[in-house]
């Protein structure tokens, strides 16, 4: 029912707020009457997101938060304890997508990557979770990527950090079933970002799909499935689902948000 996708009275978390698909994700949980703690280390960005919320009729605070430091990330989380009570969901969409050629990547390339991503996710899910088993029940949605199921050229890190991420929530989500609380993952496709154009460079293997002379960032529809990109709204409804009621029976799962694919992995 619809009904159950509402978030009257419940405390959302939502990390990378501060622009693209966790900007949005957060208006929508607060639209659907969440109070919304956006994290992000974009300040303004962070801010701006707030105060979008609150012109909207909503409830939001803006929280620091470095993926990079889990001394930030407990600090963070403690910030919402502080002004929140508690946590009924968090969606863990903050990182960043890179490309690099293999032979060039350097260990501390690695190490940040891996770091913001993973080990990133890791923290902030523990964070939630120790929370959300206090209560016994709770949700917490983590961001893979496509490029961590399909071979993509000059995308071996992305495929290792976000490869663990869907990897770790499926074991999370194992783990806390017993304590009442489910842990899945959403795993985007190429997403046009607004105001931004795309998350990424799609790259020049699948620019050469569309003609050689099109831009890094132009619309490529004849690449996907269904014919087109996906939106922010398409991720964060996702997100708002797994998060929700609706979704009690789903647990452990990577849901995949990229139209049925593409008509080449070589993107």
């Amino acid at each position: 029912m619809l009904t159950r996708m509402t978030f009257n009275g419940k405390n959302v978390v939502v990390t990378g707020a501060a622009s693209g698909i966790g900007r949005t994700t957060a208006r929508k949980f607060a639209k659907q009457g969440a109070r919304v703690a956006c994290l992000d280390i974009h300040r303004e960005g962070n801010e701006g997101t707030v105060s979008l919320i609150e012109g909207e009729g909503g409830k939001a605070i803006a929280v620091e938060l470095d993926l990079g430091d889990p001394e930030s990330i407990h600090r963070a989380f403690a910030q919402v304890i502080e002004a929140f009570g508690t946590i009924d969901a968090a969606a863990l969409i903050g990182g960043y997508s890179w490309r690099g050629e293999t032979l060039d990547i350097t260990p501390e390339d690695w190490d940040r990557f891996v770091n913001v991503n993973l080990r990133g996710a890791f923290f902030c899910c523990q964070e939630a979770l120790r929370v959300m088993y206090t209560k016994g029940k709770g949700a917490v949605v983590t961001m893979s990527a496509d490029g961590a199921f399909f071979p993509v050229e000059g995308l071996a890190v992305q495929a290792a950090a976000k490869g663990g991420i869907a990897l770790m929530s499926r074991t999370l989500g194992f783990e806390a079933a017993k304590r009442g609380v489910r842990v899945n993952s959403v795993s985007p496709g190429i997403v046009h970002v607004q105001k931004t154009g795309f998350v990424s460079d799609p790259g020049p293997a699948l620019r050469r799909v569309a003609g050689e002379e099109a831009p890094p960032h132009s619309d490529l529809p004849k690449v996907t499935a269904i014919g087109r990109y996906m939106e922010e709204e398409e991720i964060a409804d996702t997100i708002l689902y797994l998060c929700s009621d609706s979704a009690s029976g789903v647990n452990g799962q990577t849901l995949m948000i990229n139209g049925g694919g593409y008509r080449t992995m070589d993107y």
